[in-house]
């Protein structure tokens, strides 16, 4: 119940400000309560990964094409998650939530944790939009996003991963062939 309260501050609050572009970077400002727990004393990954839902959530309800009608859903592909410190009960913590890059298919998301200045975990997430069970091109939503927002990105053959996403998806590969 407590994601479905975020998940409604963060849909007022996007309602509230002015539309941004898909490919903004969004921070978003949690705290740990102590329902957010698990067995241990910090918050755990299964509720890391809600968050990181509720950011790329936000990405796509500030941007307004949530609700365009030009995908019906997006479902995840992979995740990953690196813990480099934990975030303890009651610690509040800003995510940041970014496209990093995309391709004909999926958009790569990072989410990175940040309590203070401090980074204490990353995500990364692979992600496809689809529509009646077909995908919907990246270069589609963005071009959307450019004639409902006015953002600037550039549409074409010629994208380039970036090289934290092009390692991530070695990995997953070399994880496939030896499986």
């Amino acid at each position: 119940m407590n994601l479905f309260f975020r998940m409604l501050i963060i849909i007022f609050s996007a309602r509230q400000q002015d539309a941004v572009a898909l490919v903004n970077k969004r921070s978003d400002r949690f705290r740990v309560w102590l329902h957010d727990l698990g067995w241990r004393d910090h918050l755990p990954n299964y509720r890391v990964f809600s968050f990181m839902e509720l950011g790329r959530f936000g990405i796509w309800h500030s941007s307004r094409l949530a609700l365009s009608g030009r995908y019906g859903l997006r479902m995840i592909a992979a995740q990953d998650f690196i813990y480099l410190k934990p975030i303890r009960p009651f610690q509040a913590f800003t995510m940041t939530t970014e496209i990093l890059s995309w391709d004909d298919k999926y958009f790569y998301y990072q989410h990175q944790f940040l309590c203070g200045d401090k980074l204490v975990a990353i995500g990364l997430v692979k992600e496809i939009a689809l529509k009646s069970g077909k995908a919907v091109a990246p270069n589609a939503l963005l071009a959307a996003d450019s004639a409902l927002n006015g953002s600037v990105v550039h549409h074409g053959g010629d994208e380039h991963l970036h090289p934290v996403v092009e390692k991530w998806l070695a990995l997953q590969q070399a994880i496939k062939e030896h499986s």
